[in-house]
């Protein structure tokens, strides 16, 4: 089976073409959103439209030049960004990102029923989620609204673009606060407080499903096969997960990158569940995530060395981390340079360096800005584990280039991890959905061993003296945020 896997990510949009599990073939098209004053962060239809288009048209012409028939087209995007659709089935408005901050006050209004939103939809209502910023349309953009027939995600107007049927599946639903978590419907009472009417969404499918096949019109436009199926896989970093391997309870994968993002599975909404993790649909039918989230990563160290070593290389970094390691003496560091995400959502957290004396120098700052990172993603490691044991972790992104960073990762957080040399863990999860999905694999995990075949993997076990050592610093970091 051939798929071409379509990956709509923050700056470009990538068509992957899978040959079994092998990838043999990619396109990728680039834009930006344009950031604005106010809080504003939009982006045209047209750009990922003009994106799908050429992603695909590449796809197909290779296709053709190799003689390869394209069998199925899955689709995972970015996922809370909202436009609103008119009548004639096009954009009315640039799409409102999900770094769009318009929507605050609402939010703030909305925090008076947060409790009953977090009990039916299992997250607290936030600025982030696309329920909020179809409410802010409503009420803040009226024309928008009273010419407005649906509203849409990214990864709905595409399918619609491909296939002429409007679809949203339960992973991007569920980043709404509009779905009632446990029914996978779309809830009335959420509905009437969010001020959203139910005619205006897209019927919900599950991920891994067909939403229709490709129509005549985009047949003609790129060249893919009319009628060739289009699978909604779910969100990015549902994918992205399953592409690490979490496929079943007591795994969970930690994406570094400019924020860092957990997600771990669990096979039916817990029981007694807080609001200190996100509860989603997860990319395989039937299942859950839990998700958490630190908002500055990559970012916190790209500030660090912009303002003390633009010079540094990551190369130095590296050998930085390992020799301040060795010491395993780091400063205390709050890493809320963004404001804190999980597991108390204050957006007004600032970062911190405390218990600084004369002998610290910028190595052992940056050496403690980084156990500063790992220890909140630690603590939010403890937020999973209220709920499912965890045996081992699966790392990518930004953060992870280094063996030495790494193994600074397993010592804070004191199981064994994994890293894939592979980018792709985003498309191939997409990948995995599908072809469980569509029953090409009798299993997710049958799936995932064929998609991850021939991946060279490393491993980094924790080093126990080390890791009881970087545990004190957690209970310092907890201490300092709580009295502040």
């Amino acid at each position: 089976m051939n798929v071409l896997v379509i990956d709509v990510g923050t700056s470009s949009m990538c068509g992957i073409v899978f040959q079994g599990g092998g990838k043999v073939f990619v396109a990728q098209s680039a834009y930006r959103p344009d950031y604005l004053a106010g809080g504003v962060v939009e982006q045209t239809a047209e750009s990922f439209l003009s994106a799908l288009a050429t992603c695909c048209s590449e796809a197909a012409t290779f296709a053709a030049e190799k003689g390869l028939e394209i069998g199925l087209v899955s689709l995972t995007s970015q996922r809370s960004s909202i436009t609103a659709v008119g009548a004639d089935e096009r954009p009315l408005i640039p799409f409102v990102m999900w770094q769009d901050t318009r929507n605050a006050e609402l939010v703030d209004e909305l925090g008076q029923s947060g409790k009953r939103i977090f009990e039916l939809s299992g997250t607290k209502v936030n600025t982030v989620f696309s329920g909020t910023k179809m409410g802010w349309i409503e009420r803040n953009l009226p024309e928008v609204a009273a010419a407005a027939v649906h509203y849409s995600t990214i990864p709905e107007l595409l399918i619609h673009e491909m296939c002429g049927e409007w679809a949203c599946d339960q992973t991007y639903a569920s980043r709404s606060n509009l779905m009632n978590i446990r029914t996978r419907s779309w809830d009335p009472e959420l509905l009437e407080l969010f001020g959203v009417p139910a005619g205006k969404l897209s019927r919900i499918i599950a991920p891994g499903q067909a939403a229709g096949g490709v129509s005549a019109t985009f047949s003609a436009a790129t060249g893919l096969a009319e009628g060739t199926p289009v699978v909604s896989a779910g969100g990015d970093q549902q994918c992205g997960a399953l592409g690490q391997g979490v496929v079943a309870p007591g795994v969970v994968s930690a994406v570094a990158g400019t924020g860092a993002f957990l997600e771990t599975a669990v096979d039916a909404v817990p029981e007694g569940l807080a609001d200190n993790v996100v509860c989603n649909a997860s990319a395989l039918a039937g299942q859950y995530t839990l998700e958490v989230s630190v908002p500055a990563c990559c970012s916190a160290l790209d500030w660090y060395r912009r303002t003390f070593c633009p010079d540094m290389g990551f190369d130095v970094i590296a050998e930085v981390v390992a020799a301040e390691h060795g010491k395993c003496a780091p400063s205390l560091v709050l890493p809320h340079f963004q404001g804190r995400g999980t597991p108390d959502w204050n957006p007004r957290a600032r970062g911190v360096f405390a218990g600084l004396d004369l002998s610290v120098t910028r190595e052992s700052l940056l050496y403690s800005l980084l156990v500063g990172i790992f220890t909140e993603v630690r603590i939010n490691l403890d937020s999973f584990e209220s709920y499912v044991a965890l045996e081992r972790g699966s790392i990518s992104g930004g953060l992870t280039q280094a063996p030495a960073i790494n193994q600074l990762q397993a010592d804070v957080y004191g199981f064994g991890l994994t890293r894939q040399e592979d980018p792709e863990s985003t498309a191939r999860g997409a990948l995995v959905s599908a072809l469980a999905g569509q029953g090409f694999c009798a299993s997710a995990e049958e799936a995932c061993a064929q998609v991850s075949a021939g991946i060279a993997v490393e491993s980094f076990e924790p080093d126990a003296e080390k890791h009881a050592l970087l545990d004190i610093v957690k209970a310092d970091a907890e201490a300092l945020y709580a009295a502040m």
